[in-house]
């Protein structure tokens, strides 16, 4: 299993209680490993637009490290993905890194599949 980095668990005082994500992306991995493609959210967060992703492979193609960017009309949101491909569909984790303008205090984490061309992230956000 992959490790990786998780939003600790004891929230501060000012924290607002987390709310259900559901982020789906649909990327043309003919331009891999630096894709393009659209995505849309719904739950907690009801935004769409433009997406990015930067997939690193490992050496031997079984887990990849992506850099997702959702670019939404008040800002940008990164999100860094960690996957395994010993499953079909390939499943993984993922975590909102950073963001700019209205989602420069975002924070959230959650499980992924990844169908055919799409990441289908599901979760939890913390703002």
């Amino acid at each position: 299993m992959v490790a990786f980095l998780t939003i600790g668990l004891v929230p501060s005082a000012s924290a607002s209680a987390r709310a259900p994500v559901t982020i789906t992306a649909v990327f043309d991995f003919s331009t891999f490993p630096d894709v393009t493609g659209t995505f849309t959210t719904t739950g907690a967060l009801t935004i769409s637009g433009p997406a990015t992703m930067h997939v690193d492979l490992n050496f031997n193609g079984t887990t990849a490290h992506c850099v997702v960017t959702l670019i939404a009309p008040d800002g940008n949101i990164i999100i860094h993905q960690e996957c395994q491909f010993a499953t079909s569909p390939p499943r993984g984790r993922w975590e909102v890194v950073s963001g700019t303008g209205a989602y420069a205090n975002l924070n959230g984490n959650g499980s992924l599949t990844m169908p055919p061309d799409s990441e289908a992230m599901t979760g939890f956000i913390y703002q």
